[in-house]
């Protein structure tokens, strides 16, 4: 397959491609997600709920 000898490289290839678009994936699903902002943290520390 493509002068690929063995099944070791074509697997490597394969495992990479795999785990870059599990990374892509990951990133948007986990976009800004547990970010918490200075305020937010400063109200927290004080003991203040949400408005």
């Amino acid at each position: 397959m493509f002068g690929l000898e063995g099944i070791a490289v074509p697997l490597g290839f394969a495992l990479c491609i795999l785990s870059t678009l599990a990374c892509v994936v990951y990133g948007v699903l986990n976009w800004n997600r547990g970010h918490c902002p200075e305020e937010t943290r400063s109200r927290r520390a004080r003991g203040e709920q949400k408005p």
